[in-house]
């Protein structure tokens, strides 16, 4: 890669996200950055704070000039098509924020126009957090033992979306991460979704989910008094928490469970025989962690192959479009 002062990178869009991205790369180094966005208030606030951004007035500019390799996509969901689909055409490495895209019809007639040459990275920052990367670890030694239940729950009071609803946009981050855990997408079994501001966006959602023997939920919403980022999992041997809030410690192994004893212990006038819970101590887990969205912006920038293609961002959508 260059020397961070000399990558040229460019970013469209200068909402919430725009923003957090600009200053992950100003955290990082770099300084030659260019900004695109229809918004001109938006660009005059990120000016003031970023006085060394570089406004970008013309896009068809932006899409002949070579010297922009790097192209940071952070802009609505439903208008993402077109907008990729002019970068893909004129070779542009591509960083989309996710969902990407609305349906699954967009993203898989992107793909048709991709080829092996192609760089488009999805932004599932939860793929790239170490804590996330711990969890699997874990989950793969089977230090919890066989896992029972996962119970993934995100809530805050916004931001709140007015073109998709709040599993394109939270309960993405939920799926992706259960990808990373387990290797798969989980079976879609049930949903609930609850629209209180708008009646063709959802502000609340309730998905359950099946993965072989492992019982998923996942509760999102943008209407909620209290930010709540929390991960339980339940496993044989051991349970564990991740709140993301608790930033003293935030990961938690608890090592106790609960099992039933085997009713052949037990004569046939015995009916009332009680769960054996078992409580030892809980343990602090420690883990050497980066900001991910940082992990997740050098991935994109060092990277020959990505993690979070088009074929991840596709079995994500999948899920998405069925609830």
């Amino acid at each position: 890669m260059k020397k961070k002062f000399d990558l040229k990178i460019t970013v469209l869009g200068s909402g919430y996200w725009g923003t957090i991205i600009i200053n992950t790369l100003y955290k990082l180094g770099f300084r030659n950055i260019n900004v695109y966005d229809i918004n001109n208030k938006n660009l005059s606030i990120l000016k003031k704070k970023f006085p060394k951004i570089t406004i970008k007035k013309n896009f068809n500019k932006i899409l002949i000039d070579k010297s922009l390799e790097y192209i940071f996509v952070a802009i609505p969901p439903s208008q993402n098509y077109f907008i990729v689909k002019k970068l893909i055409l004129n070779k542009k490495k591509i960083f989309l924020e996710k969902p990407g895209f609305i349906n699954k019809s967009e993203i898989t007639k992107i793909k048709k126009i991709s080829n092996k040459n192609t760089r488009l990275m999805f932004g599932y920052v939860y793929y790239y957090n170490d804590y996330i990367l711990k969890i699997r670890e874990l989950i793969k030694k089977n230090y919890l033992g066989d896992i029972q239940y996962v119970s993934l729950r995100r809530q805050n009071l916004g931001p709140i979306r007015n073109d998709v609803d709040v599993d394109f946009d939270l309960t993405s981050h939920d799926i992706s991460i259960v990808l990373k855990l387990f290797d798969k997408i989980p079976r879609l079994t049930s949903f609930k979704k609850y629209y209180i501001l708008n009646k063709k966006i959802a502000d609340i959602s309730n998905i359950h989910l099946k993965l072989k023997n492992i019982s998923i939920d996942i509760n999102n919403s943008w209407l909620n008094p209290t930010k709540e980022r929390l991960i339980k999992i339940i496993g044989k041997k051991r349970m564990l928490i991740y709140d993301e809030m608790n930033l003293a410690a935030p990961l938690k192994v608890y090592n106790q469970y609960a099992k039933y004893p085997k009713l052949d212990y037990f004569n046939k006038n015995f009916l009332n025989s009680k769960a054996y819970i078992y409580k030892g101590k809980s343990k602090i887990v420690k883990v050497s962690s980066n900001p991910p969205l940082q992990n997740e912006i050098l991935h994109f920038l060092n990277s020959k192959k990505f993690n979070t293609d088009i074929n991840f961002g596709l079995k994500i959508l999948s899920l998405l479009e069925r609830v």
